[in-house]
């Protein structure tokens, strides 16, 4: 008579949990953290963020999704198949939890809704939000400490912390010298029509009226064309709103290799405000619109609105070792 299968008790739970973070690097860590804020990473947005190369990335994303820390999806969300995306595994979500001394249901992990998510209608959208933050990290990657994007909040914490007036696609902070620039991102990937995007600006004015303080909003458009129609529809702004718009263009130079639809060139001259004539990149709009640091009071990336004491804050936008070199 076969015996059945014993179910594996907490302490053997707990003892493969211990055994499997610690194969995982500081780096590893934080990845399960962005993944965790961000949902959905393609491979090439991880060498982004992280990595000096694609075999680099590939090799370890391999060894993670070995260990069950990653799951991998193939999806097709477009005439070409797509590039493998990574969302947070079981073991990733459960070292995740056990980290910050909470339980993988209070972390707020569903297996089930990531993969849903990773074959759904929305996920290119949020792979376009992703790479565009993702190239604004790359760009900062060879900055000092403290500098260039320093704070990346996903759609969702944006939505817990203005859900009630305005839901971007998301927030960040870019710091330029003694200066710090907070904005709001609208990635528009032309789907719909222009006055759907129009209807969104006076909710800002609001945001603005409510807040006190002004954050600029920087729409990237899917080409120069979509970019001039709007521009045209705006003419002017509306009240307490900065808006900033942007677009691939023959005088960017993106990654010809790029298998995401924002991508590198964002992080270029590129960016227009309204009533401007000459486009400037995050540094100039940083000098422009940003506000002045506090000399002695370290930088905190916490936007109107949002909890500084949040015990489950957005994962610095750059990894550790990289913050470690000061690179």
């Amino acid at each position: 008579m076969t015996r059945p299968a014993r179910r594996p008790t907490q302490r053997s739970r707990d003892a493969l949990l211990l055994e499997l973070a610690s194969r995982l690097t500081p780096r590893d860590r934080w990845l399960l953290a962005m993944l965790h804020e961000h949902q959905v990473l393609t491979r090439r947005q991880v060498t982004r963020l992280c990595f000096d190369g694609d075999r680099q990335t590939r090799m370890r994303l391999a060894t993670l999704h070995q260990l069950g820390v990653l799951d991998r999806v193939h999806p097709n969300y477009s005439l070409v198949a797509a590039p493998l995306h990574y969302i947070l595994g079981t073991a990733g979500a459960a070292i995740l939890a056990a980290e910050r001394g909470i339980t993988v249901q209070d972390l707020g992990y569903r297996r089930d809704r990531l993969h849903a998510l990773a074959h759904g209608v929305r996920l290119a959208h949020l792979i376009a939000t992703n790479s565009l933050f993702a190239a604004w990290v790359h760009a900062s990657r060879a900055r000092p400490e403290g500098s260039g994007l320093v704070a990346w909040w996903s759609e969702r914490r944006a939505a817990d912390t203005w859900g009630r007036i305005v839901r971007p696609d998301g927030y960040g902070v870019w710091v330029d010298g003694t200066r710090r620039l907070d904005v709001m991102v609208e990635v528009d990937r032309g789907t719909e029509p222009l006055s759907r995007v129009l209807a969104k600006l006076p909710a800002y004015s609001r945001l603005a009226v409510t807040s006190g303080i002004v954050t600029p909003l920087l729409i990237w458009l899917p080409t120069a064309r979509r970019e001039t129609n709007l521009r045209a529809a705006l003419r002017t702004s509306p009240s307490g709103v900065t808006i900033i718009t942007a677009a691939p263009g023959p005088l960017t130079t993106p990654d010809p290799d790029a298998d995401d639809e924002a991508d590198l060139a964002s992080a270029q001259a590129v960016w227009l405000p309204l009533h401007a004539t000459r486009r400037t990149d995050l540094d100039g709009l940083t000098r422009r619109y940003g506000t002045p640091l506090h000399p002695t009071r370290p930088l905190e990336p916490t936007p109107p609105g949002g909890d500084p004491d949040d015990p489950d804050p957005a994962p610095h936008p750059r990894p550790p070792v990289l913050r470690q070199r000061g690179r």
